[in-house]
């Protein structure tokens, strides 16, 4: 069995992130990564260049670094974050996170995953 790391960047992900890293001129900045927990239970993910607090995690992972509070970390163990196209020509960030409540794992047997706007 293949061990979990405690956060993962795809490739594609962390090509984009260090091409938008490049364009934004934020090559010196670590990518905070948070997540909200709503009232009602529904994940809300953030990530943009930020400065490291003491208290933060740093993680270098897939040549990006990234930084996650404490509070965040408990809700993004073992997730992934992916950039996919989920449709013709339209790439976005997903986070497949197996702590969220609405996660379901992606069918790896297809070509490619099949998310929806939750």
């Amino acid at each position: 069995m293949k061990q979990k790391k405690i956060f993962e960047i795809t490739d594609s992900a962390a090509a984009q992130i260090i091409k938008s890293a490049e364009d934004t001129d934020s090559t010196d900045w670590p990518l905070r990564i948070a997540v909200n927990v709503a009232n009602d239970g529904k994940y809300n993910y953030m990530m943009g260049f930020d400065q490291s607090k003491e208290e933060d995690l740093r993680l270098k992972i897939n040549k990006v670094e990234i930084i996650i509070s404490p509070g965040s970390m408990l809700n993004l163990k073992n997730c992934k974050l992916d950039y996919v196209e989920l449709e013709d020509g339209k790439y976005e960030f997903i986070f497949l996170n197996p702590n969220d409540p609405s996660f379901s794992p992606p069918d790896e047997s297809l070509d490619k995953n099949i998310t929806h706007d939750l």
